[in-house]
């Protein structure tokens, strides 16, 4: 068994059997062989060079005799100074970004303009296949949403709502100003009735929601962790306004207006696939569900992949389902965010963000200076972002991203972009694909 293999096993949270039989059946397909090999030398290149931006003049990595990648000399790095030195980083991308910005102000339309604009400019004016406007209407009548009612002042007068509403903004407040029980249980019922003509063709749209949401938004941001989210079937993405600007507001909004927009684009070619299938509405619901299948992955001579459409580790980093070879439409949707940010340091140098260029699964091992244990360290933006947002110590670091990243990079590897694209599409009510 080679070095790498065992490396990238390390990397991906998964057995050296895993790896192994994943190489073996991949090579047999695609007749591609060193795969595991060039992305941990890419995976190990990378690192050495920002660890010769973050620490100049120190050693570099070197693997010791456990196989991990680690620091050594009297210059080592420990996991605690690496992670500090990430988010010293991406509190400095965040200063930069937020002058870059002229300042967004996060509690208005305008003051988040720019940054809305440019997202747009890098993803181009998407157009999809989303819900109707007379729809909407429709669904709320059926099951008017009593508490933003209330707090509007229309008390049980659903038809002056929508008369004087903006219907997307109260599609988008359904999400944190009502019960999750009752929108779960009761509001997305009807959605079973769903038919094609309910779709139309419509441009993307991201939004500020108006200041009036502020105080009903922070109860939002204390369940969410965040200020921002999306809607998949309407093709919105909205930010809720907030009153305190934070360090880290300005790159987490940055990259996930591009993240969500891609997401949003994703779903709506989904729906438009499913538009012909007579189970149209039961595919439609269960996309919306966001739901990982628990079935056992066939068992033959070929390799099969599980599609994990959200981020389980979030909820329990060990979570059997994660050591499978598995591919994730999230970190596809960061994938091409991650291409948009190229482009936008091809155009904005200064910006504050060339250093995490070519970082999506960049990750390695450093040891803990009390325990002398080597610990993972994501190098991810999304990771360190988050963490940097959420001024959570190392203990509590985030690297779900990268571990879903990489685990796509290996497939893409051996199967090409377009290939994990369809593939995920194709298959993701099935929740699985052969090979």
């Amino acid at each position: 068994m080679s070095l790498e293999t065992k490396k990238l096993a390390g990397l991906l949270r998964t057995s050296d059997k895993v790896v192994l039989d994943l190489e073996r059946k991949m090579e047999r397909i695609t007749g591609k062989k060193g795969i595991i090999e060039k992305i941990i030398q890419e995976n190990e290149k990378i690192i050495n060079e920002k660890l010769d931006i973050l620490f100049p003049g120190r050693d570099l990595l070197t693997a010791d005799s456990k196989n991990d990648f680690v620091c050594v000399g009297n210059k080592a790095c420990s996991v605690e100074e690496v992670y500090n030195a990430l988010i010293d980083k991406a509190k400095e991308s965040d200063d930069l970004l937020y002058d870059h910005f002229h300042k967004p102000d996060f509690s208005t339309t305008t003051g988040c303009s720019t940054l809305i604009n440019v997202t747009k400019e890098l993803t181009g004016d998407l157009e999809g296949y989303y819900l109707k406007e007379e729809k909407a209407k429709e669904l709320l009548r059926l099951n008017p949403p009593r508490q933003i009612m209330a707090s509007l002042g229309y008390g049980n007068d659903i038809d002056k709502l929508i008369d004087n509403e903006d219907i997307f903004e109260i599609f988008c407040a359904l999400r944190f100003a009502e019960d999750s029980r009752w929108l779960n249980d009761i509001f997305f019922k009807p959605y079973i009735d769903l038919k094609k003509d309910d779709f139309e063709k419509r441009k993307i749209k991201i939004m500020v929601l108006p200041n009036r949401w502020l105080d009903i938004g922070k109860k939002f941001l204390g369940k969410k962790l965040h200020h921002m989210s999306h809607l998949k079937e309407l093709g919105i993405v909205f930010v809720i306004p907030i009153s305190e600007w934070n360090p880290g507001e300005t790159l987490y909004a940055f990259f996930m207006t591009l993240h969500y927009t891609h997401e949003v684009d994703w779903h709506s070619r989904l729906f438009r696939m499913y538009s012909n299938d007579k189970d149209f509405a039961n595919k439609i619901i269960n996309a919306l569900k966001v739901e990982v299948s628990n079935m056992s992955l066939p068992d033959s001579e070929k390799i099969s992949w599980r599609i994990v459409p959200k981020y389980l580790a979030k909820k329990d980093p060990s979570d059997p389902r994660l050591a499978e070879p598995h591919i994730s439409p999230e970190a596809w949707h960061y994938y091409r965010t991650s291409s948009d940010i190229s482009k936008f340091i091809k155009r904005f140098p200064d910006s504050g963000l060339k250093f995490w260029e070519g970082l999506d699964v960049a990750g390695t091992h450093f040891p803990d200076k009390d325990t002398g244990k080597n610990i993972l360290i994501s190098f991810d933006l999304f990771d360190n972002g988050i963490s940097l947002l959420q001024r959570i110590g190392f203990e509590s670091k985030y690297l779900y991203h990268q571990q879903e990243a990489l685990w796509n990079k290996v497939f893409i590897e051996y199967m090409g972009e377009e290939a994990i694209d369809n593939a995920m599409i194709e298959n993701l009510d099935k929740g699985f694909i052969t090979l």
